[in-house]
């Protein structure tokens, strides 16, 4: 394309204003320079013309909170897979390799985004470990970390403040980082699930804290636009609570409300659904008007973290980011133009190459058999005994609490597939050696075990299974390959994928990687499970003690919303 070039035909959708315009679209050296009824004649006659066809011209659409190394893409894929769909830009919070490799991870990962034309804007996790009395990381995270990472070229703010009751109980070191951030009148991200009344009051006032994306109801999120936080909603693979349709139907002013994919989206769903423009019809289809649906995308994304200077609108001195759409109702997007450029699929950019110890932070002793076996007190007598076992809610982050009687062979409690109640372990990688096991339902293997080094948020080594001997196979086999995803089965590895990067992430290419999440989840499926993904199950529902009910960390069973720790056994 040449240095100068007007877009002619087209429908402009003007997110300031929720009007659709003839208008046309003046684009010098990647920024818009013009846009209007007769812009062209500022072009000259010697710019480019783009026939728009008619479509409608909209902004590039923005991931309001992003975590992509959950999608087990490094940045390099990750922009390869996303920006063909529309995203354009995204605010990172690299809280999954900030919990392995520390603020240097955070700069690593600045570095390889940078091999990229999408427009990646970090945050800086203040919760690493989300819960550091409950749980072990590679870094313990403190304001100085902090204000390292925010200076940083590409950092804007504080990420999520997740241990939500450390902040409410105004705990020093949390209430050192915020405190700060306030003085320096930075934008702090929030992470509250079911806090309410004067709680929530007391969590909001610590930041000020801006935004949350985990309520569970329609009278939470409503709650939380009133004490003046900005309201983000989820959409992606999981299976959400909340109808968007019905938040907006009971919201008049809905410039508060923002989308994104929390990560919480399959590289097989981005490349077949879309990414951001999957979310936006999403919404659509539970009832959001298009042109709302486009701004909670766009526009308020940009002027909640102060970006609308740069993105989220069509409109002089802003990227030409531009996305050619057939059609508003159902979202169709056939044209995507970065920085004044088209972009087509399949995208391949340079690889970033990571320094040595990146690629080797599983550091975790040998596991056998023996040390899976979870034993009875020894003043237990009875042939059962009751436990809490993590019963998963397929398709969200949550995992409820049960208590079940499983049967007792000599001292030794034993798993019930028959009740699909299976072994839960989480070893912790970093060389401290400390581990927890438990029970779950949910995953409805009859054989084998699953294990993974990609235990939200801490990312320790997590493993679900069967047999005992599987499951420290599929552990061990982890540990081989420096972090990964493995499936065992009677001896033998079924399946594997490899995660070298800090053992959370591949710069393999999309449409490698899903075929390698295929394989893995057809070998389960063989064994039994019929989870809709069982990858991002063992990663989100089990070691993710920020999000309801029950949990397990490398340091025991978390009752979550008390922030305690729970015996496995019940009397």
């Amino acid at each position: 394309m040449g240095e100068i070039a007007v877009i002619k035909g087209g429908r402009l959708v003007n997110v300031f204003t929720r009007e659709i315009l003839p208008w046309d679209v003046v684009i010098k050296g990647g920024r818009i320079l013009c846009i209007g009824p007769d812009a062209g004649v500022v072009a000259g006659t010697d710019a480019q013309t783009i026939n728009a066809e008619g479509r409608y011209l909209v902004p590039g659409l923005i991931s309001a909170h992003d975590h992509y190394e959950m999608t087990l893409m490094s940045a390099v894929p990750f922009a390869e897979a996303v920006l063909p769909s529309g995203t354009t830009a995204a605010i990172l919070d690299p809280h999954d390799m900030v919990n392995v490799m520390g603020m240097e991870g955070l700069r690593l990962l600045i570095d390889e985004s940078r091999g990229t034309p999408l427009k990646a804007f970090f945050v800086v996790p203040p919760c690493v470990p989300p819960s550091p009395a409950l749980e072990d990381a590679g870094c313990d995270v403190r304001l100085e970390d902090v204000q390292e990472g925010l200076r940083y070229p590409g950092v804007i703010g504080i990420a999520e403040a997740m241990d939500f009751a450390r902040i409410i109980q105004r705990e020093p070191e949390m209430m050192r980082i915020l405190d700060w951030a306030r003085s320096e009148q930075l934008m702090v991200d929030g992470h509250c699930p079911e806090v309410r009344g004067s709680e929530l009051c007391r969590y909001v006032a610590a930041g000020p804290i801006r935004t949350d994306h985990e309520s569970v109801t329609v009278e939470e999120q409503i709650e939380k636009l009133r004490l003046g936080m900005y309201v983000i909603l989820r959409r992606g693979s999981l299976a959400e609570p909340i109808s968007a349709g019905d938040l907006v139907a009971q919201v008049y002013d809905t410039s508060n409300l923002l989308l994104s994919t929390d990560g919480c989206i399959a590289a097989e769903d981005v490349l077949e659904h879309g990414h951001m423009s999957w979310a936006v019809q999403q919404i659509i289809a539970e009832g959001v008007d298009p042109l709302t649906a486009i701004q909670m995308a766009t526009i308020n994304v940009a002027r909640c973290y102060g970006l609308d200077h740069r993105i989220g609108l069509i409109a002089p001195g802003r990227a030409a980011d531009i996305l050619f759409v057939d059609d508003l109702t159902h979202f169709r997007i056939s044209q995507v133009m970065v920085d004044g450029r088209f972009i087509e699929a399949p995208l391949s950019y340079p690889r970033y190459s990571y320094p040595e110890k990146v690629l080797q932070t599983v550091h975790l002793d040998p596991v056998s058999s023996q040390d899976l076996v979870i034993h009875a007190p020894e003043s237990h007598r009875s042939e059962k005994i009751r436990v809490r076992v993590m019963e998963i809610v397929d398709g969200t982050l949550l995992a409820e609490e049960r208590i079940e009687k499983l049967p007792v062979n000599g001292v030794v409690v034993e798993v019930d597939p028959s009740r699909d109640i299976l072994k839960a372990a989480v070893f912790e990688r970093y060389g401290k050696g400390t581990r927890a096991l438990g029970f779950i339902r949910g995953f409805d293997l009859t054989q084998g075990a699953l294990a993974g080094s990609i235990g939200q948020d801490s990312q320790n080594v997590v493993g679900v299974g069967v047999s005992d001997e599987d499951l420290a196979l599929a552990i061990n086999r982890v540990r081989e390959l420096n972090g990964g995803v493995v499936v065992a089965a009677q001896g033998h590895i079924l399946a594997e994928l490899p995660l070298p990067i800090a053992g959370i992430m591949t710069d393999i290419s999309p449409r490698d990687l899903v075929a390698a999440r295929a394989k893995i989840t057809a070998t389960l499926r063989e064994l039994g499970c019929q989870l809709h993904d069982p990858i991002f199950t063992l990663s989100l529902c089990i070691t993710l003690v920020v999000i309801p009910y029950l949990k397990m960390s490398n340091r025991g069973l978390v009752d979550v919303l008390s922030g305690r720790f729970v015996s496995l056994f019940v009397s």
